[in-house]
């Protein structure tokens, strides 16, 4: 079903807020409930995991949801092309999962090699990964309701079977939860798009697929890299401390994004129809709306970190509280990265550019991880350090090529942007005042952040900022006449 941009972005944000209460509702249970190092255990196994998996599966889902999105209004079309992709999906979900069993048959400790087998289980649900035709479709009511009935299974099962130290019994939820999640969609496209295996032409995918790939995977050079080096050249804790930050931030990124990733499948079609004028007003104000949202809450995140990370991990990794601070940073330049990336060069078939720029901000992370650990400086707060680093040349490199040999009616930073700085720093005068008064941690969290949006918005309006007040109209009047038609019909 196609909606309105507005509306999937509600649906999609409604979607991703869950996906972070979820998280703040059973990380820190689980936090409370595993020891140290059975949760230590777990996050450098799901570290790795992760890695295979993206390599599995992020080439055919990037492809995908740009493919689908030129052909979508050809049933016929599609339904060729989602029998063709799934079945290059499964053959690399396939290889990924053998070089991931070969990985774990050269691992030394008989424990950890239960735990790894428990989470290999996703594999089942990373070959049925076909959410990236929901999305080109913009079937984003589906995805919502389909995703909270998968978490709310998951809620129910951590609270009923993990009810201590069970680091074996809680990876064997997640697992299953995954495979749950990936089955239903792919039962619910299976039957509406008619898959058929006749007269399939899977090389005519190749070029497209190994493109997608090399751009895809080379961003592991970041993140992936960062984690699974602090594990194998300094430790399992300081993996956890380094990703606790990394999931809180990408999470409520995530959230924010999606007024974007929504509108990417819409962005693709006016490319695709040459509707240039269209496009360079859709991605303009998609960008503003973006950052009109998310710049504030990275401000919040920076100022209140030592009391979020207390109150989440209940005291036992304080360690992750500078990692925050600095992870705010850091996923601001990678949300420009990712912006100019998915939202221009892949659309314009630019690939090439989003390789080479990725694989300079790639090497240049690990090269200086390398460096860390020779001068036995790599910890978790100067890999977010290098990551900061890296992203920030890559944005700079991505605007420069855009500006040059794209176009330059394509905004990245302006002055209206740069008043939502401005407009963020209350927050640090509200925290100097709350801070006087002692209040719970739970306590302060709520009421700073509700005094510092109250803030925001009032700033919005005293100065007339055109995106948020076009919104709130359309919303109001949205919501007016929905109403209306509802005293009608009664």
């Amino acid at each position: 079903m196609k909606f309105s941009i507005r509306l999937n972005a509600v649906l999609k944000i409604f979607l991703s807020i869950c996906n972070i209460l979820i998280p703040l509702l059973v990380g820190p249970y689980i936090i409370r409930m595993l020891s140290r190092t059975s949760y230590d255990i777990y996050t450098k196994t799901s570290v790795e995991l992760q890695l295979f998996l993206a390599l599995a599966t992020g080439a055919v889902y990037a492809y995908g949801v740009r493919s689908i999105s030129k052909i979508r209004k050809d049933k016929e079309k599609v339904s060729k092309f989602f029998s063709e992709l799934f079945l290059i999906g499964v053959c690399i979900n396939v290889i990924f999962a053998l070089l991931y069993l070969f990985y774990i048959k050269y691992l030394s400790n008989g424990e950890l090699k239960l735990i790894y087998y428990i989470l290999m289980i996703q594999f089942l649900g990373s070959t049925l990964l076909v959410e990236w035709l929901n999305e080109a479709e913009e079937n984003y009511l589906f995805i919502t309701v389909k995703s909270l009935f998968v978490k709310g299974g998951y809620i129910g099962a951590i609270f009923l079977f993990i009810k201590g130290d069970y680091l074996f019994r809680y990876g064997l939820i997640v697992s299953l939860t995954f495979v749950i999640d990936n089955l239903t969609s792919f039962i619910y496209l299976f039957r509406k798009n008619k898959m058929s295996f006749r007269k399939l032409n899977l090389f005519r995918h190749f070029r497209g697929v190994f493109l997608a790939f090399l751009i895809t995977n080379i961003s592991l050079l970041y993140v992936q890299t960062d984690k699974i080096m602090l594990g194998l050249l300094i430790s399992d804790a300081a993996v956890t401390a380094y990703t606790i930050p990394n999931h809180i931030v990408t999470s409520i990124y995530n959230v924010v994004i999606s007024i974007f990733v929504v509108a990417i499948p819409r962005l693709t079609n006016l490319l695709h129809e040459k509707k240039s004028e269209d496009y360079r007003k859709l991605y303009n104000e998609l960008l503003q709306a973006f950052l009109m949202i998310f710049i504030p809450i990275l401000f919040y995140i920076f100022i209140t970190a030592e009391e979020f990370i207390v109150l989440y991990a209940a005291g036992k990794y304080n360690d992750s509280i500078l990692p925050l601070k600095l992870s705010s940073i850091y996923i601001f330049f990678n949300a420009l990265v990712y912006i100019q990336r998915e939202g221009v060069l892949y659309l314009a078939e630019r690939e090439k550019p989003i390789i080479i720029c990725n694989l300079i901000g790639g090497l240049f992370n690990l090269g200086s991880n390398f460096v860390l650990y020779f001068l036995n400086r790599l910890t978790p707060v100067t890999a977010i350090i290098t990551l900061i680093l890296s992203y920030l040349l890559v944005t700079l490199i991505l605007r420069i090529y855009i500006s040059r040999k794209v176009t330059s009616s394509l905004k990245l930073i302006n002055l209206r942007i740069l008043s939502y700085f401005l407009f963020s720093l209350p927050i640090i005068v509200i925290d100097g005042i709350l801070s006087r008064f002692h209040l719970k941690r739970f306590v302060y969290l709520m009421l700073s952040f509700g005094i510092f949006i109250l803030v925001y918005l009032l700033l919005l309006v005293i100065f007339k900022d055109r995106i948020f007040l076009n919104n709130l109209k359309t919303s109001y009047l949205k919501i007016k006449k929905h109403l209306l038609r509802e005293k009608n019909k009664s």
